[in-house]
C-alpha cells in the first residue's frame, strides 16, 4: 500500500529552503515579506507592506549613525543587553567591535566630508561662518566653526565643518586657526565672520582678513567681514540692568536652589502651592548666571509661587536659617524687585529667541532689533517707577556704547533691510532718523555710497565671469584676433573693459529698478524671503547673488554655542580619553545627519537646560 503521509520531501525541502535561512545562510539575498514604515515624522509616519532584504552593510551603517546621532559610547556593541536584543531581533547581523564601530565613525566622516567639500566647490554662494571657543572638562580649549550659506536651490544651510583644540584664547591663535580650517576645506570666499564682543575675536578676523586679502577673495577687502552677535551685545545690555537687583536675585535664586536640592523639599512645597490655591503648573527652575535668559526663567516662575515660599519658611525652620546664612529669605521688596526684573527681560528674551534662528533668514532682523530696543528703552526710562527707569538708564549706556554710533555700525545690517523687498531704502531711512537723528543725513549719504560701491564691485565680479565664459566658448577665434591685432592694450583687455562698462552700465539700472519699485505688501510670517528673490533673480541677477550672501548671515552665535552643549555630553567623565579627532568627526557627523528641519532646530529653553547641567557638572565656558 502506498504511504500517502509521508513528510520526507517536505524536510527535505526545508533544508535548503532560502524563505527559511536559519538552517541555511549560504545566501541571505532572498526577499521577505515585512511591514515597513514610511514619513519623516511621527505624526506623518504610514506602515506598508512590502519586501524586504537583508543587507548586512545597511544594517551595519545604520547602527554607526545610531550611535553619532544618539550619542551612544562605542562599547555598546560589546554589551551584554544590546547582543542579546540583536540575537532576537536580527540573528544573522554580525556586531562589529567597538574598534571596528570606532573606524567605521571616521570613515563616516571623511566621506560625508568630501561631499560637503564638493558642494562648497561647486557653490557660487559665498560662506559665511561663525566662530566661538569652549574649555572641557579635560581643560582643553575647543573652537567650533560652523557655515552658513544660501545653496543653489536658495535653501539655507547650515554646517558644523570644524571642531578642534586651540593653544590658547588668544587672537592669533584663533586667526590661525580659522585659517586652517578654511584653508583644509577649500573655502575661499568668506563673506562674514559671526563673534561674540571678546577682543581676542577681533584680533583673530583681522588676522584672517590679511590673509585672505593676499588671495583677493574678499568683498570690499574684507572690510565688512567682522559681524558681532547681537545675542551676545543684548546680553550685556541686559546684565547691566539686572546688576541693579542683584541681590534680590541671588535671594531667590538661593531659595530656589535649597527647594530643589530634595524631592522630598519639592513635594512639600508644590503642597504648600496647592493649599494657596496657586493655579500654574510652572515648576522651578535654576538658571546659569552667566545666562540672562536663564535667569528670566528662572525668576518668571518663582515670582508666581511667592505665597507658597512664605507658607513653606514657617514649616521648615532649615529653610530660614541655611538662607539666612547668606543673602537671606526673599522679602516682600525682592518679589516686587523680581517681578520689575521679569517684566524687563520678557521681551528681550522674545527677541534673542527671534535672533537666534539657523534655519532661517535673520540678517534682516538686525535692523529691527536695534529700534524695538531703542523703544524699551525709551518707554522704560519716562515711566513713572524709579527703580525701573534706573535700571533702563544703565541699559542705555551699555546700548549705546554698541549700537549708538551709525558709523562702528556693519553696513550688511543696513544692506541686509535694502534687499529685504518688503522694507528697502525707506525703512533703513526711517530708522537711522530714529536713532540717529543728529547725523541722520550724513549717514545716509554714507549708506547709499557704500550701497553702490559694494553693487559696482558684485557687477564687476559678474562682468569677469560672463568675460571668462564669452571667451571660453569661443577659443579658436578669440586666437586668431589676439595674433592680428597687436598693440598696448591687447585686444582681451578691450573686450573686457567694454564688457565691463556695459555690464556696470546694464547693473546699475538694475539697482535703480530694484529701489524705485514698491516695496511687497505681503508682511505675514510666511513670508518667503529667500523664494521671493530666487523667482526674481532673473530680472536682478546682481543684486540675487548680493541677496545670496548677505542672507546668509547669522547675526547669532548660539548655533555654534549649541554644539559645546553635544560637546559636553560627547566628552563627559567616562569618555574622557577620545582624541581630538575622533571628538570632532563625532560632532560634526552628527550634525550632517540631522538632516530634518525639527532636528536641527535650536530650542533656547532645552539648549539653557543642557546648560545648567554642564555647569552643575563644572564645565567650564
Amino acid at each position: 500500500m502506498e504511504n500517502r503521509g509521508s513528510t520526507t520531501s517536505l524536510n527535505n525541502h526545508l533544508k535548503t529552503c532560502l524563505q527559511k535561512p536559519k538552517g541555511n545562510t549560504s545566501d541571505l539575498k532572498q526577499s521577505e515579506l515585512a511591514f515597513s514604515k514610511v514619513g519623516s515624522s511621527s505624526e506623518s509616519e504610514t506602515t506598508i507592506f512590502s519586501t524586504w532584504k537583508f543587507d548586512g552593510d545597511a544594517i551595519r551603517k545604520a547602527l554607526i549613525n545610531m550611535i553619532i546621532v544618539d550619542e551612544l559610547p562605542f562599547r555598546i556593541v560589546e554589551g551584554d543587553g544590546f547582543k542579546s536584543f540583536l540575537s532576537i531581533a536580527c540573528p544573522r547581523f554580525h556586531l562589529p567591535s567597538r574598534f571596528t564601530v570606532r573606524r567605521d565613525c571616521l570613515d563616516l566622516f571623511n566621506s560625508m566630508k568630501r561631499l560637503l567639500k564638493n558642494s562648497f566647490d561647486k557653490g557660487t554662494s559665498r560662506v559665511c561662518l561663525i566662530t566661538d571657543t569652549w574649555t572641557s572638562l579635560q581643560r582643553v580649549s575647543y573652537m567650533v566653526l560652523t557655515a552658513h550659506w544660501v545653496d543653489d536651490d536658495w535653501l539655507l544651510q547650515k554646517r558644523i565643518i570644524n571642531f578642534c583644540p586651540i593653544s590658547a584664547h588668544r587672537g592669533e591663535s584663533i586667526g590661525q586657526a580659522l585659517e586652517k580650517c578654511i584653508r583644509d576645506w577649500g573655502i575661499e570666499r568668506v563673506f562674514t565672520v559671526t563673534v561674540d564682543n571678546a577682543s581676542a575675536n577681533g584680533v583673530g578676523i583681522e588676522y584672517l582678513r590679511k590673509k585672505l586679502n593676499h588671495r583677493n577673495t574678499c568683498v570690499a577687502n574684507g572690510k565688512y567681514m567682522h559681524m558681532r552677535c547681537v545675542a551676545h551685545v543684548i546680553n550685556l545690555i541686559v546684565q547691566e540692568g539686572v546688576k541693579h537687583a542683584s541681590r534680590s536675585v541671588d535671594r531667590v535664586r538661593a531659595a530656589v536652589r535649597y527647594i530643589r536640592a530634595s524631592p522630598l523639599r519639592m513635594k512639600k512645597f508644590y503642597d504648600r502651592a496647592k493649599e494657596e490655591m496657586i493655579d500654574t503648573k510652572a515648576r522651578l527652575q535654576l538658571d546659569v548666571p552667566t545666562r540672562w535668559n536663564s535667569t528670566y526663567m528662572m525668576l518668571d516662575v518663582p515670582a508666581k509661587y511667592e505665597h507658597a515660599f512664605d507658607s513653606y519658611v514657617r514649616d521648615d525652620n532649615s529653610f530660614f536659617l541655611d538662607l539666612t546664612v547668606g543673602d537671606g529669605v526673599p522679602t516682600f521688596d525682592d518679589w516686587e524687585n523680581v517681578r520689575k526684573i521679569s517684566k524687563i527681560l520678557q521681551p528681550f528674551y522674545d527677541i534673542t529667541l527671534k535672533v537666534s534662528g539657523s534655519l532661517h533668514v535673520t540678517s534682516n532682523l538686525f535692523w529691527e532689533t536695534l529700534i524695538e530696543v531703542h523703544w524699551l528703552l525709551d518707554e522704560w526710562m519716562n515711566c513713572n517707577d524709579l527703580d525701573i527707569v534706573s535700571m533702563a538708564s544703565k541699559m542705555r549706556d551699555k546700548y549705546n556704547k554698541y549700537w549708538g554710533d551709525a558709523t562702528n555700525m556693519n553696513f550688511l545690517v543696513y544692506l541686509a533691510i535694502i534687499l529685504d523687498s518688503r522694507r528697502k531704502l525707506g525703512f533703513v531711512n526711517f530708522g537711522v532718523n530714529l536713532l540717529f537723528p543728529n547725523v541722520a543725513n550724513e549717514v545716509m549719504k554714507m549708506i547709499e555710497r557704500d550701497l553702490h560701491c559694494l553693487f559696482d564691485e558684485y557687477s564687476s565680479i559678474a562682468g569677469r565671469v560672463k568675460v571668462h565664459e564669452a571667451q571660453s566658448s569661443v577659443p579658436t577665434k578669440f586666437s586668431m584676433s589676439m595674433e592680428l591685432h597687436q598693440s598696448k592694450t591687447s585686444l582681451a583687455v578691450q573686450q573686457y573693459l567694454l564688457k565691463k562698462q556695459r555690464v556696470s552700465s546694464e547693473s546699475k539700472s538694475e539697482l535703480d529698478k530694484y529701489l524705485t519699485e514698491d516695496e511687497e505688501e505681503n508682511d505675514s510670517a510666511s513670508f518667503d524671503l529667500l523664494l521671493w528673490w530666487k523667482v526674481n533673480s532673473p530680472r536682478y541677477p546682481i543684486l540675487a547673488q548680493m541677496a545670496r550672501d548677505v542672507f546668509s548671515i547669522p547675526i547669532s552665535t548660539v548655533a555654534s554655542e549649541s554644539a559645546f552643549s553635544t560637546g559636553g555630553r560627547v566628552l563627559d567623565g567616562f569618555r574622557s580619553s577620545l582624541t581630538p579627532t575622533m571628538v570632532e568627526a563625532l560632532i560634526c557627523t552628527q550634525d550632517w545627519l540631522r538632516k530634518s528641519k525639527d532636528s536641527m532646530t535650536i530650542n533656547l529653553d532645552e539648549y539653557v537646560a543642557e546648560l545648567q547641567d554642564m555647569e552643575d557638572g563644572n564645565i567650564l565656558f
